[in-house]
Parts: structure tokens; sequence; C-alpha cells
């Protein structure tokens, strides 16, 4: 198989996401070093989940980032347990994290994320909180519609979500995230709800910021290996 052609990892290697409070992404970010992650990605974005105390101050959002990394399955298990403990993620309002297995990438990057993965056998596995079935519905949209988004989610059962503001940097004015094509003045909400509420979800966002509405959205939705931070 050529070098330039994708590799199929059959769930090898995951995308392991932590979103935390602005305060906490070095920490983050030093977490992923210690546990051997080659490459990392961090992204400013704000939170949309409600509090009775950010409701009380008027505010309905709070600066985040989310910081993002490859690794092989093993890692990401390690890397989650490693979040919840040294970082107390494990527990509601200290940030969220989650691992979504990749089924394709480079042959050389592949080699390399997954080099260690004999000896990630053999050593035992921090225990981290199973997904126990949920998924990332991810709504990409024209800018100015989050909280109609929010509520419609909300209103199917989601709770709090996270926003990435996306602009084009190429001469006409697109930019690839994730595969998906994403026009200047776009705005990317990431929610995470359990795989029972999915589909409830999914057609609320449809409805209110679809691509028959103003707002032009497209709603997808990834799989979720494993999560922490999740509030019942």
């Amino acid at each position: 198989m050529s070098e330039c052609q994708p590799h199929l990892s059959h769930g090898a290697i995951e995308l392991v996401a932590a979103v935390v409070d602005v305060s906490q992404g070095e920490k983050v970010l030093r977490v992923y070093h210690d546990n051997g992650a080659l490459m990392d990605f961090v992204c400013m974005a704000h939170g949309t989940a409600r509090t009775e105390m950010l409701d009380l101050l008027g505010l309905g959002e709070t600066a985040k980032v989310i910081v993002m990394c490859l690794i092989d399955r093993h890692g990401a298990q390690e890397m989650l347990a490693h979040l919840g403990r040294d970082l107390q993620m494990r527990y509601p309002g200290k940030g969220i994290a989650f691992s979504i297995p990749i089924n394709g990438i480079g042959m050389r990057w592949h080699k390399l994320l997954t080099q260690s993965a004999a000896e990630e056998e053999e050593r035992s596995m921090n225990k981290s909180e199973k997904a126990g079935g949920l998924d990332l519905v991810a709504v990409v949209m024209e800018r100015g519609y989050t909280n109609l988004a929010m509520d419609a989610a909300r209103k199917a059962g989601a709770h709090g979500g996270t926003v990435i503001a996306a602009r084009g940097v190429a001469e006409d004015q697109v930019k690839r995230f994730f595969g998906i094509e994403i026009q200047a003045e776009r705005e990317i909400v990431f929610l995470i709800v359990r795989s029972e509420q999915r589909q409830e979800v999914m057609a609320a966002l449809t409805r209110a910021v679809g691509m028959k509405t103003r707002s032009c959205g497209l709603v997808l939705s990834l799989p979720v290996s494993e999560a922490i931070g999740l509030a019942d």
C-alpha cells in the first residue's frame, strides 16, 4: 500500500478531546505529553451549559478551549484515566473528555501512532468511565444561531454544548474541518448525548437550524468510545 494512501485503522487510533476552561488548557497538554501523545491541537471555544449562577449573573457562556490529540486506543484509555484523576475530570463541572475512533489515517502516521501498541497490551489499564452508548452530535451552521440550536437541543434532552467559531482562510473563504467544507462566519456546536437520544436531538436541530432554515446548518453525529466528566 502506498504511504500516500489512507490506512484503515479499525479503531486502533483514537482522537481524544478535552473541553476545559482556558486556565486548564496547559494542564491538559501536560497530561497529553506525559502520556506520549505525538500530535495535539488546541482551539478556542465557548460553552453553552446553563447553571443557576450563570443565569443569575445573566451569563450564558464561558470561555473554553478544546484540546485534542491522536493516540492509539490503549493510550486513549490511559489518557482519560489520567485526566479523570489528575484534573478531577471525573466530576461534573471540571470539564469533559472523550475519545472518538479514527477509521482512516495516513500510513506513516498510523505506524508512528501505533508503534508501541504491543507494549500497551501488556501493561495494566487504569479504569475510565465507559461511554455506555454516547454520541457526539455536531452542528455546522451560520454564525448567530447558537442559542436557537441549544434551545432546540435542550428540549430534546441534551445538556450543554461547546461552540467553535470557524473562519475561512483560503482565497475562496472555505475551510475544511473533519472533511466538511466550512464557509466563513460559521459556528460549530458540539454536544455529547446518549445514543438513545441522538435521533431526537438531531431531528430537533435539523428542524431548528437545518439546511432548510436561514442558518443552513449541517447536523451529523460521531460515535464516542469513552467519556469522563459528564453530568447525569
